[in-house]
Formats: C-alpha cells, structure tokens, sequence
C-alpha cells in the first residue's frame, strides 16, 4: 500500500493564513498597468493601497453619518416643538395682551423688544398666506407659526401709520409709554 504525502502546514503558518486573508481581483490589461502606475508613484505596496483607502473610507462614512444624525430630529420632537413655537405665536399675536403697553422681549437678546411685522407662511395652504409675527430687530428672532413663516419674506410695520417700513425705530415713543 501506498503512502500519500499530504502537505501539512505548519500551525504558524495555519494562524497567518487565517488572520491574513487572500482577496483576489480580476483587472483588464489596461486597469492593471495603471494601477502599477499609480503604486509606483505612490510608493505603496498593494496591501498599503487597499489599507490607506479603507482608513480614508471609514473616515469618510463616519463624517457622512454625524452630518445625516445632525439633520434629522426625531419627528416626534420636531412636531412638539412646532406646536409650542404655534401656542407662543397665538398667544402673543390673538392672546388679548395689549402688545403696545407689554410688547414681547426677544428670548436671545437682554432685554430688546420685539416688533409687529408681517410674513408668509411657506407651508401654508390658505390663498393669503401672509400672517403678522414678531421680530428682534438685533439679531432677527422671530416668533414662528406651525406652518413655518420664511424669513426673507417677514417685511417690519410701522406701529403708529402701519404702513412697511424697512427697520423698525426703537424709541419708548413707540412702545410701552403711553401718551396723554
């Protein structure tokens, strides 16, 4: 009877067979000339090629996964928040607060009062779309609506002629004395 001699591998060897796995590609003549071109000049091994671009890569997919977490907000928490910017609006807008003698203050800048101008709405479905609002002539807070006013669009009014202005005088002649 006959002896076959099988190969047998070394158990070093078995360990670096595992833990460095063989990939293997198919290139075109022309693919495969480039590619040593561009190793050449690179003076990267192929392994070195494959490694430094899988590093740039994850780089890549994690920078893309942050900016598409920072954009979306749970629904649920951007609707809540639209629902209290609409109460604030319809409160201060319709609540029966007389505005000239309490007008609202900007939440972002001490102390500044906010003025009566007008926007549209830009998911508004009514054929006026134009709603009134309040807005921080510092540093252009305004007080939102559901629907979303656009901000480009919100024009200042003048308190005393109502007439658009292009910025609003903040005298106290204007707001919160009241004249004899």
């Amino acid at each position: 009877m006959a002896k076959t001699n099988k190969r047998k591998k070394p158990p070093s060897r078995k360990r670096y067979d595992e833990e460095h796995r063989t990939r293997s590609a198919r290139l075109d003549r022309e693919t495969n000339e480039r590619l040593d071109k561009l190793l050449e000049g690179l003076g990267l091994s192929f392994s070195g090629y494959v490694k430094a671009h899988i590093r740039k890569d994850e780089a890549m997919i994690e920078k893309k996964a942050e900016m598409l977490a920072s954009r979306q907000v749970d629904p649920s928490v951007e609707d809540r928040v639209r629902c209290l910017e609409d109460l604030v609006y319809y409160i201060i807008s319709l609540g029966g607060i007389d505005t000239r003698e309490y007008p609202p203050y900007c939440p972002h800048c001490e102390g500044q009062k906010m003025f009566r101008c007008e926007g549209r709405e830009t998911e508004s479905t009514i054929a006026d779309p134009w709603v009134s609002t309040w807005k921080c002539p510092n540093c252009g807070y305004f007080i939102n609506t559901y629907k979303r006013i656009d901000p480009k669009s919100i024009k200042w009014i003048d308190p005393d002629s109502g007439e658009y202005i292009d910025k609003p005088k903040t005298s106290a002649r204007h707001w919160g004395k009241k004249q004899k």
